[in-house]
């Protein structure tokens, strides 16, 4: 019911501000739902149509990682067309070609139908709660528990579309720490002859050729420094895209895949863009995108992202697996996909992000024509988009030489201002009726760890952009790289994450599972402190330990995070307290997540490593809101108000920064009534102070939600434990 009435309120926004705007009804018609997977150090939303346009809620967030930061999105869209030849429609038109588009761009009418969408989840998600409310950063809701589920989560999408294909969508999501920066998606593609919205099969006995399943990937890496980056960079233009295990070359890999990365804007004269630096605050009409201060140099988009082939059916009447890395020189420029055994996918290769030939038209005949024979059923490209852009230096080391960008790359072969998208085609199949394909990929992202971003990001900075400089990491190993250097190493990184998603798949998802989190996790305030509690799941033996992790004030970024205690399994509560050593600072805001700590793991499957022990994944309890650990005093004529005066034009210095009108009344019992007189003695506000702590704050507003004005004004404070009475006076200037 949760979800539904989200749903709702959501859809009837979205109408509102339609109608608001005058915008057409093909608007409102091409919103689909979505659902948020959120338990790794990567989220992203999916929708009930199988693919996230780029004018969908939340586009700019697919594949958000590292999770935690703030804007961290690095695909903008995906596109999916589903393509038939010769095709006959439900009214006897015959079409040489018919495509069901979604995507990548804004939608028009809808050619996809959902019929199922859901969220399913291994164990009940575990409640977390800040001073009593429930902490979230994504509305997430589980609709279903299934123990037997073999990942961590599930989202299950079935839908249909205009070409009367089924589409059953599996996307898998784990939580172990080896495995949770992927998401494996299974694709069942069923000719079932249903054509629209209702649950009548309009072509039941009509066999399908020629069908092509296309993806169009557009990748555009964290939103937040792209803008910094600038030029187009938050739509994707710099993006760099490459493939390996396509047949055209030796790569030295067992996989085919496709990926990605954040490239050389040679218009960014401040600094080298690679791995695209956070040198500054944004620009200010998006100066909401980062964290305040992030400014330090780190390298956000020191990561790779893509795409691993994991299998095709061979037919849609042989399971065979026709994905497998194409040996070198099999695949001849302007090869015939049909001549080639099969493999799949027989299209690989990139799409101007601008393309006219991007629009979702399924009644323009000439249109699809243009998509099927010029895009969909084109084969592996070659040169890559990357090759084109940065052709190989000799005598550098093997896949660096793209830390060594040529400006004048962009000018003469990239010049459109949204760059490239690469794109994915399967096919052609047959398919009778009844008959389906299936399809798996694993997309993720990966690269340099948080603190590496971070120090790297710093020195860089520090050396005034000298690209040149060599920077070692960690500290005292003996290992330097400029910093183009240390950000194209991800690219080993993502290739380490597509051998382990692939293992993990061919393993069942048999791979060796982190202890539960807790089922319950509070954090309240407290004078002096802020307190811990959690509960374990019914029946769930206590985990070998229990780590507990910090940071303040920017909970934007793990590098800033610590571990602050590690306790036994059999721990159910821990106050952090601010006369501890390294306690939380006064009136700061903090933030928390706990982790369950298993035994050392000694079990390879899904290339896991060993010698570490798994933990529980910190999303399940990570906090979102801040939590302040308060003074706390008995006395009452210890209660102090600031600023006082309260003067709306003095410097920040001498007000609260982070809001403009607000009132700190320090020092106070944990638990008291404030009453707020005007000078004449009319009541204007009661606040009630419950949180324990010493500090309470007023916004300047009555209990009618008016804005005082200025003048003299009174505040009786009441203990609520002894009933003592305190009177103070304070004066706002507007």
């Amino acid at each position: 019911m949760i979800a539904a009435l989200h749903s709702t309120i959501r859809f009837t926004a979205i109408s509102l501000l339609a109608l608001y705007l005058g915008l057409p009804a093909t608007f409102l018609q091409a919103q689909y739902r979505y659902k948020w997977m959120t338990i790794g150090r990567l989220h992203s939303p999916y929708t009930a149509a199988g693919a996230l346009r780029i004018e969908e809620a939340d586009a700019e967030n697919q594949l958000a990682f590292p999770a935690i930061e703030k804007n961290s999105g690095n695909k903008i869209s995906e596109g999916l067309w589903v393509a038939v030849k010769d095709f006959t429609d439900e009214t006897g038109k015959l079409w040489p070609v018919k495509i069901a588009h979604l995507g990548p761009r804004d939608g028009g009418t809808l050619q996809f139908f959902s019929r199922e969408f859901k969220l399913v989840s291994r164990f009940e998600p575990p409640v977390v709660r800040v001073n009593g409310n429930i902490s979230f950063r994504y509305w997430s809701v589980v609709d279903e528990v299934d123990p037997t589920l073999r990942a961590d989560r599930m989202i299950y999408n079935r839908n249909v579309n205009r070409v009367g294909i089924e589409l059953e969508q599996k996307v898998y999501a784990f939580d172990q720490q080896f495995h949770d920066n992927y998401h494996i998606i299974e694709y069942t593609f069923t000719n079932t002859g249903d054509v629209d919205k209702d649950e009548d099969v309009e072509l039941p006995d009509q066999v399908l050729n020629g069908v092509y399943f296309f993806w169009i990937q557009r990748y555009a890496f964290h939103a937040a420094s792209a803008w910094i980056t600038g030029d187009g960079a938050p739509w994707g233009r710099f993006t760099m895209n490459d493939a390996v295990g396509d047949g055209h070359e030796d790569y030295g890999v067992d996989f085919t895949a496709q990926y990605a990365w954040a490239g050389y804007n040679p218009k960014q004269t401040e600094f080298n863009s690679l791995g695209q630096p956070m040198w500054r605050e944004n620009p200010s009409w998006w100066s909401a995108l980062s964290a305040p201060g992030d400014t330090l140099g780190r390298l956000a988009a020191g990561h790779f992202a893509g795409r691993v082939y994991i299998h095709a059916d061979k037919a849609a009447d042989d399971e065979t697996n026709a994905v497998d890395p194409t040996p070198a020189g099999t695949w001849p420029d302007g090869a015939d996909p049909a001549d080639l055994a099969g493999r799949q996918p027989s299209t690989m290769g990139f799409l101007n992000s601008d393309h006219p030939d991007l629009a979702e038209s399924e009644y323009d005949e000439s249109l699809m024509l243009r998509q099927y024979n010029e895009h969909i059923t084109t084969g592996r490209y070659y040169p890559h988009h990357a090759d084109l852009v940065e052709p190989s230096d000799e005598g550098q080391p093997p896949g660096q030489y793209f830390a060594t960008p040529r400006p004048e790359s962009w000018e003469t072969i990239i010049p459109y201002r949204d760059g490239w998208s690469f794109v994915e085609g399967f096919g052609p199949y047959s398919m009778s009726p009844g008959d389906d394909v299936h399809l798996v990929v694993a997309e993720g992202v990966a690269g340099l760890s948080d603190s590496a971003k971070l120090e790297i990001g710093i020195a860089y900075k520090a050396s005034g952009a000298d690209d040149a400089l060599d920077i070692e990491w960690p500290a005292g190993s003996g290992v330097s790289m400029t910093k183009n250097e240390w950000v194209m190493t991800s690219r080993d990184s993502l290739f380490d994450m597509f051998k382990r998603a692939k293992a993990n798949y061919e393993s069942g998802f048999d791979i060796p599972k982190a202890p539960l989190p807790p089922a319950t996790f509070d954090v309240t305030s407290f004078g002096g402190a802020i307190d811990l509690k959690w509960e374990t799941y019914a029946g769930e033996l206590d985990p070998v330990a229990w780590e507990v992790w910090r940071t303040s004030p920017i909970f934007h970024h793990s590098a800033y995070y610590e571990r602050i205690a590690t306790l036994p399994g059999s721990a159910r509560a821990y106050r952090d307290a601010v006369t501890a050593e390294n306690g939380p600072i006064v009136n700061l805001g903090h933030f928390y997540y706990l982790q369950a700590v298993g035994p050392v793991n000694t079990d390879v499957t899904g290339k896991t490593p060993t010698g570490e022990s798994l933990k529980s994944n910190r999303y399940y309890t990570q906090t979102y809101f801040p939590v302040m650990s308060g003074r706390l005093s008995d006395n009452l004529d210890d209660i102090v108000i600031v600023p006082n005066p309260y003067h709306i034009g003095a410097d920040e210095d001498i007000r609260y920064p982070d809001i403009q009108d607000k009132l700190g009344f320090l020092d106070l019992p944990g638990y008291c009534t404030i009453r707020i007189y005007t000078q004449l003695g009319e009541l204007i506000d009661i606040i009630e102070h419950t949180d324990g702590t010493g500090d309470e704050y007023w916004d300047h507003t009555t209990a009618s939600r008016q804005v005082v004005v200025s003048g003299l004004y009174i505040a009786v404070i009441t203990d609520n434990e002894t009933n003592e009475k305190v009177m103070k006076k304070f004066v706002i200037v507007r």
